[in-house]
This record gives C-alpha cells, structure tokens and sequence, in this order.
C-alpha cells in the first residue's frame, strides 16, 4: 500500500531539527503555568523542592466569571438534556388511543407517551445520529474557534442555534400537528438543529472556563490560622472543573421534569421546558462578554496531526500501523535522507509529540465497549422501559439514574474509598480503577440482559413486547425501578474509568497536543453511537436481549485485554508518585494542568489551543 517517491507531493522540506514558527498573535500570551520560562525563574512566593513534597496543596479563589460560565453549561446541558430523553418515545410510539392530543396517555393505563409512531428502527436511527452528530461535529467547530472564530464567538453562535431549535421543538408538540401527522417537519429539523448547536457549544465552554483562572503558579501563602500552604493550579483546576460537572450532572435531571410533562400534560410543556432554560443564556453571555479573558484565534494543530498521519500511511501503509518505526516516516530528517520532497509545517519533535499523543490515549479505544454497556446499545434500554410496569412513572425518567448515581458516589470515592486506600497503604492506580469501571460496565450491561429475558418471558405479547403490546395491560409484571440497578451501576463505572483515564491522557501527552487529546475522546464517544446507528436494524423485537447481552460479553473480554495491555502504567505512575511532585490523587496520575516530564514539548501551541478540553464525561 506504498507510494512511489513520484506519486508524494514534491516541495521543500525543512530541516527535521528547524524549530516550528511561533503561534502566539501578537498581544497575546501563554498562561505562565505552561511558560517553561517563568516556572523555571524565580518569582515571589515560589516553593522550594522540599516545600513540594511537604506543604499541603489548596485550591486558590474562583473567580465570579467562573461560577457564571458554569451557569452557563448548567442552562445548556438542562436544556439540551430535558429534550435529548424524549425524542425515544417521540418517534417510536404513536398517539396514545384516549389520550388528551397532545401526546399524553390516559391517566391510569400503562401506556407511553408518544406522537409519530415511526417505530422502534426510525427512532433508534434518529436517537444515535442526533448524538453522533453531536459528538463528532466538535471536531470541526473546535478546530475552527482555534483558527478563525475563536471561543467565544462560536459558543454565541452556538447559542443561536439552540434557539431556533427549541422554538421549532415547541412547534412540533402543537395539538393540531400532532393530530394531523405533519408535526414530523419541525420536530426533525429541531432535533438535527439541535445537534449542530451543541457541537458548536460542546468544546468550547471548559476550554474558555480554564482561561479564567488566575491562579497561575503555584505559590506559597500563610492562611489566616497561620499555616503556611501552596497555593497550587491544578487544584484550583480540580476545583472549578468539579463545580463544573457537578453542574452538568444536576442539569440532566431535566429530563425527570420533562418525562413527567410528556407523561402526565403533553408535548408542548414537555419542550417548553427546555426553552425556558434556555431563555438565560443570552443575558449570561451579554454580562460575561466584557469580563473574560479571550484568547484570539492562533491556528491549531489538528491539520498538521491529519497530515503526519498522511504521510506516515502513503509511505508505510496500513500494515505498518504500531510497528516500530511508523511515525519517524512522518519527520522531515527522515523525508530528506529518503531523498524525498514532501511539504512539512512541522519539526520531527512535533511528530514525537503526535506519536505520544496517540500511545497515551490508547485508553480511549475501550471506551465505546464502556459507553455502549453503560446505557445500552442505541435505544435498546429505551425500548425495554416500555416492556416493564410504571404505574405513573414516565418510562424514560428511569435513566436518570446514571447521573444520581455520580453525584452520589463521587465523593464517597474522593472523599472515602480512595483516602482510605492511601492509608492502608494499598495502591489503587489508575489502570486498576479503569478496569474495575470497564468490568462493572459489562456487570451493567448484564443486568440490562437479564432483565430483558424475563420481560420477554412475562409480556403479554413475548418476544414483541416492546414493540407498542395492546394485549393485557401491554406489560410485563416487573416493576420498571428494577431497571435503576443496571443504570446506576453504568454511572459509577464512569466515575472509575473517566477520571483518571484523561488525568493519564493529559498528563502524558505533550501539552501541545491536547486539542488532539480531545478530539480522540470525542471520536471514541461518536463511534459508540455510529455502533448504535449501525446496529438499527437489530435493536428491536425479538432481539433485545442480544442487544444487550452481546455487548457485555465483549466488555467482559476486553476488561481483560485492557488490563494485560495497560498494567505497565500503574507501575510508572506509583514510581513518580513515590519520587515526583505528586499530589492529584484523585487523577491517579502526575500534573494534568501543567507540565511534567511525561507531557513536556519544544512545540508551543497558540495560547488559545492551551486549554483543549478537560473533559471527566461524556455527558459534557
């Protein structure tokens, strides 16, 4: 699968020991934590090694821009997360017989929700692109803020976009549409809308949030009870990214108040919900815009990453994929005493940066197997909430276990688990918190199979229970809180696998690098729902059971194959641990934020690429 030397393009190629051209616009500046010159030089209140490694670590004051930015994503995320739960019972069930016309069912009966009734494949189609789309275009509109927009330009047009999004959604839960049959023209331009506005949202929002941080090196200060401390970035970091999340999390509880309008009212409050959260998100930029720091647009890296990847496979092919030698076909030293002439913008340190990258978010690869167990292969636990006994409860709020269970268990974990952990003495590394996510993943994913068996055993209409049953009460005799279970256990497996798999991934990758960090996780999420797309055809009756149960089978191998593959990094990180400036405990690994000797780079992003998405969930 290798090219001739006549079929490269054919140009100059710079030194491989050429420096590669400053990034920064001028006026702009790096954040002195990654400024190698100023944490190397002196300054007021610096620790000494042996400050280091006593001195207690705190996280300094938050600014209120911060706390604003994290309303911000709070009235995102519950907007977006008061729609995303529904569109399931939209497009799969129709209008309930008796019902009140606006997609309610009769008060009583243990009938769904529903509006256009297309079926169980048209709505896992829809449910799985939606995400896809949401997942994938950050990439692009990620790149593009770095390059043209800048940050908070696209987060503005972002916000446009949702708009017009909810105002046609709320359209589409009209009375006489829904009667009509016509209200699928505005509900499916909304949701793809939709999906295009929270990409334009989506990898901009914790980037900007960390250029606000003034606590920029860590610096020694007395508190008033007169101990002396360090005032340190990355806690300070930890801090904000965790009210930040926490947020998130509490902003997908908006599906439980939008399940229970679509249950109990109809459509139309179920979507005008969504939109009066919105409603804030205008005024909070208008008050934020003259008080954030902005970085302008300084270029990104993205494109020369796509191209060392180009030359390494028109030079090597697919079959030298992970063989030695792969990347050093992508350095200009390499092309010159080849005698070739390919065009580079980049120096052979930057493709040592690009090979560390991908070696150190290898990780992510497991994670689709992870997603796919945590909540189900497409809308296959969808499909299932409608085989089981609500009595009352909207069949889709039961979800909403994944986020309580987070919320409940982080700090248990960070505050009780893992401290107790460190007193005993026993090292819990990251590698070993990943698995035992990825296994309890696949436990989830069983459970979500089990369940399904006996549904399918116990429904009046068998193996077709899911797919709109009217025989006898259109249920199985199980209660649908049985389903609680699984849920919760897929959100505590994130909490093992997600926090110190990025604390890995952007403490080892080179911190030029992190835009690509971030684009990997997002492709790695994307890909669980192009499974889910894929797989539309299959994920419904009779085959939910195996829409279940096969994923978690392969979970339980990969667990396995994870472990075997990754183990080494639990040595390395109990050796710096040990011997390095170490305190992120919670991350299992050493500094996210700044640099270390994993993650240090001659190449310089522009101050804008700085702080890439620092993501703990794919919920963000």
């Amino acid at each position: 699968m290798g090219h001739s030397s006549e079929d490269l393009e054919r140009s100059i190629t710079p030194s491989g020991d050429e420096k590669m051209s400053s990034k920064t616009p001028p006026g702009d500046a790096h954040a002195p934590y990654l400024d190698p010159s100023i944490m190397e030089a002196d300054y007021e209140g610096k620790p000494t090694e042996e400050e280091l490694k006593t001195l207690r670590r705190v996280p300094g004051s938050l600014p209120l821009v911060a706390y604003a930015i994290c309303i911000v994503e709070f009235c995102e995320r519950a907007s977006y997360y008061g729609v995303q739960p529904l569109i399931s019972n939209y497009v799969n069930r129709p209008l309930p017989e008796g019902g009140n016309g606006y997609g309610a069912p009769p008060q009583g009966t243990q009938q769904t929700a529903g509006a256009l009734g297309l079926g169980q494949v048209t709505a896992n189609a829809v449910t799985q692109s939606f995400s896809l789309l949401a997942y994938a275009l950050p990439l692009l509109f990620g790149w593009l803020a770095d390059v043209k927009t800048g940050r908070f330009a696209l987060i503005c047009w972002g916000v446009g976009v949702f708009g017009v999004a909810h105002v046609l959604m709320v359209a589409a839960g009209a009375k006489d549409l829904l009667a009509a049959g016509t209200a699928k023209v505005p509900y499916f331009l909304s949701v793809y809308i939709l999906s295009v506005g929270a990409a334009m949202f989506k990898p901009n929002v914790s980037p900007l949030l960390l250029d606000q941080m003034t606590t920029t090196v860590p610096k020694v200060v007395t508190l008033d009870s007169g101990e002396r401390v360090i005032q340190d970035p990355e806690s300070t970091t930890e801090r904000v990214m965790l009210w930040f999340y926490l947020l998130i999390n509490i902003g997908g509880f908006m599906g439980v108040a939008t399940s229970y309008s679509e249950k109990y009212v109809g459509w139309w409050l179920a979507f005008l919900i969504p939109l009066l959260l919105y409603l804030p998100l205008p005024v909070l930029l208008w008050f934020l815009y003259k008080r954030l720091i902005l970085h302008p647009p300084g270029g990104s890296d993205l494109g020369n990453v796509f191209r060392v990847l180009g030359v390494c496979l028109r030079r090597g092919g697919i079959k030298k994929i992970g063989r030695h030698g792969f990347w050093d076909l992508a350095k200009p030293s390499n092309i010159a005493a080849s005698g070739l002439s390919i065009k580079t913008h980049w120096n052979d340190d930057f493709v040592d940066d690009v090979r560390r990258t991908f070696q150190a978010t290898g990780i992510f690869c497991f994670f689709p197997i992870q997603y796919i167990n945590d909540n189900g292969l497409g809308s296959a636990a969808s499909f299932l909430s409608t085989m089981l006994t609500t009595n009352g409860v909207p069949n889709d709020v039961i979800s909403n276990f994944n986020s309580l269970s987070i919320i409940a268990m982080a700090p248990v974990l960070n505050y009780g688990l893992y401290p107790l952990l460190r007193k005993w003495n026993i090292h819990f590394g990251p590698v070993a918190r990943i698995t035992t996510g990825l296994a309890m993943s696949s436990v989830g994913g069983a459970g979500y199979a089990i369940l399904n068996y006996y549904a399918y055993q116990q429904s009046p209409c068998g193996e077709y229970g899911s797919s709109n049953c009217e025989d006898g009460l259109g249920v199985a005799p199980i209660s649908i809180w049985w389903m609680a279970i699984p849920f919760a256990i897929g959100g505590i497996s994130e909490l093992f696998v997600n926090v110190p798999a990025y604390g890995i991934a952007y403490s080892r990758a080179p911190v030029n690098m992190r835009g690509l960090v971030s684009a990997l996780n997002l492709f790695n999420t994307a890909i669980a729902y192009a499974i889910g797309l894929a797989c539309s055809s299959v994920v419904t009756d009779p085959y939910l059971t195996w829409d279940f149960g096969g994923p978690a089978i392969a979970g339980g191998v990969l667990t396995i194959i994870f472990y075997f593959t990754f183990r080494h990094i639990d040595q390395e990180e109990f050796t710096l641990s040990q011997n390095k400036d170490y305190h992120l405990e919670l991350e299992g690994t050493v500094n996210v934020v700044g640099e270390n000797e994993l993650n240090k780079s001659r190449n310089r992003p522009a101050p804008i690429a700085e702080n890439e998405e620092m993501m703990i969930s794919p919920k963000q």
